[in-house]
C-alpha cells in the first residue's frame, strides 16, 4: 500500500480521463466524484477502475432525457457508465424542479453508480434533500442514500431485496425532507458519522492505495506524456524545417 494525497489522487484522475478523449464529461469535476467516494472510505479508486472499462467504449455524446411527466424525468445511457453524464442528468432535473415540490430522476441501463455520491451531496449544499437507490451488482443488494438538506454527508443503508433491475439508478430530489428505512428494513447502515471520521483520518494521514490500482490509473494517466511527447516532436521537426529552408 502507499498513502497519497488527495491533489495527487484528484491530478492523476483528471489526466486519466483526459486521456481517453471523451467529448462528454469534465476532467476534473470527475475526478473529483472519485475522490469524493475515496475520501470516505467508499472504494472511489475501485470504482474508477471499473468505470475506465465503460469509458473505454462508452455512449460519447448528450443523453436524451424523458422530460414528458411533470414530476418525473427518464434517461438511458444504454450500459455507459454515469461519470460523464450524472452532472448534467442533475441540471436538467433541477429544471424541472423550479415548478415541483418533488422531481425523480430515473437513469437506466448504467453503470458506476456510487460515484455519484459526491454529485447528490452538492444538492443538498443548495438546500434541497435528496434520496437515491440501486441494486448494488448480483447480490441482491438494495442501496438507499438519503441527504437531508444542509448535511454535508449521506446515511447508506444496505438491505437485502430481491434485484428487478440491476443497472438503474433511481434520484429523488425534493424541497421537503425524506423518510429513512425502518430500522428493521435494513442489514447495513454506514451512518454520516462513520464516513466523517474516515473523511477526517484521510485528510490527516492520506489515503492509502494499493500500488496496483494506482499503477493502473497511471498507466492511462501517462498516454497524455505520451502523445504531449509526440506533437513535441513534431513541433520540433517543424521548426528544423523552417531553418532549414532559410
Amino acid at each position: 500500500m502507499i498513502q497519497v494525497s488527495h491533489n495527487e489522487l484528484v491530478t492523476l484522475c483528471t489526466k486519466a480521463f483526459i486521456g481517453l478523449h471523451k467529448n462528454c464529461g469534465e476532467a476534473d469535476v470527475i475526478a473529483n466524484m472519485v475522490a469524493d467516494l475515496e475520501m470516505v472510505g467508499l472504494d472511489g479508486i475501485k470504482h474508477f477502475i471499473k468505470a475506465l472499462d465503460f469509458l473505454a467504449d462508452d455512449l460519447d455524446s448528450p443523453v436524451k432525457v424523458d422530460t414528458s411527466s411533470e414530476q418525473r424525468l427518464s434517461a438511458n445511457l444504454k450500459g455507459s457508465s454515469i461519470l460523464c453524464h450524472i452532472p448534467a442528468l442533475l441540471d436538467f432535473s433541477l429544471e424541472k424542479l423550479a415548478n415541483q415540490p418533488t422531481v425523480t430522476l430515473h437513469i437506466s441501463h448504467c453503470h458506476n453508480r456510487w460515484l455519484a455520491f459526491g454529485e447528490l451531496i452538492k444538492l443538498a449544499n443548495n438546500g434541497l434533500s435528496v434520496k437515491a437507490s440501486w441494486n448494488n451488482g448480483p447480490q441482491s443488494i438494495q442501496l438507499v442514500y438519503i441527504l437531508e438538506a444542509g448535511q454535508s454527508l449521506p446515511e447508506l443503508y444496505l438491505t437485502q431485496k430481491e434485484a428487478v433491475d440491476q443497472h438503474s439508478l433511481s434520484i429523488e430530489i425534493s424541497r421537503q425532507a425524506i423518510t429513512h428505512p425502518l430500522a428493521g428494513d435494513m442489514t447495513q447502515h454506514i451512518t454520516s458519522s462513520i464516513q466523517a471520521e474516515r473523511k477526517r483520518r484521510a485528510w490527516k494521514q492520506g489515503i492509502s492505495v494499493s500500488r496496483e490500482d494506482w499503477d493502473t490509473i497511471k498507466s492511462v494517466a501517462s498516454t497524455i506524456l505520451v502523445e504531449s511527447n509526440a506533437v513535441s516532436l513534431r513541433g520540433a521537426g517543424a521548426n528544423h524545417e523552417l531553418l532549414v529552408s532559410e
